[in-house]
């Protein structure tokens, strides 16, 4: 009887009910950084009548950063998914005082959405490498935290008229 208690264990793993309490963790970033560095405005009417425009893409001479942040937080002993942990995530751009601050209490997999729309300060060119930073809180303490080097793309601005 003690062999195949002891085989048992060996072939299953000693599996367990309780979940071992984790790391958050930064799982995923898919952030653009886009630059435009045309100044170009509307498109010109004709004879001064009134168009309806639909315009795609970043406006000129700003920058846009778009995406999301992910990340994943594990279950603790003790607490299940609706547990009453409540975490913040601050994404920032590291040369401009903006920032994204999402609160997210259980765990699992959750998404900070970034959506930025910033006058140029000429302090970043296309192909220059912007860094995101993001941070996760908890309590005023910093629990998880990455840099996320981007590479700056060229971006511009049409019109559907």
């Amino acid at each position: 009887m003690t062999a195949f208690s002891v085989g048992t264990l060996v072939a299953f793993g000693g599996v367990t009910d309780e979940v071992e309490s984790e790391n958050v963790t930064i799982e995923a970033t898919d952030v653009s950084v886009r630059l435009n560095d045309d100044e170009g405005g509307f498109p010109e009417s004709e004879n001064g009548t009134v168009q309806t425009c639909l315009a795609s893409g970043t406006p000129g001479d700003r920058i846009s950063v778009l995406g999301d942040v992910t990340i994943d937080v594990p279950t603790e002993q003790g607490r299940d998914s609706r547990g009453e942990r409540q975490l913040t995530v601050v994404v920032s751009l590291a040369h401009t005082e903006e920032r994204t601050t999402d609160i997210v209490t259980g765990t699992g997999r959750a998404t900070s959405d970034v959506f930025w729309l910033l006058d140029d300060d000429e302090t970043l060119s296309v192909g220059d490498t912007a860094r995101l930073q993001i941070r996760v809180r908890e309590e005023g303490s910093t629990i998880a935290s990455a840099t996320r080097p981007i590479t700056v793309e060229n971006d511009s601005r049409s019109y559907d008229c």
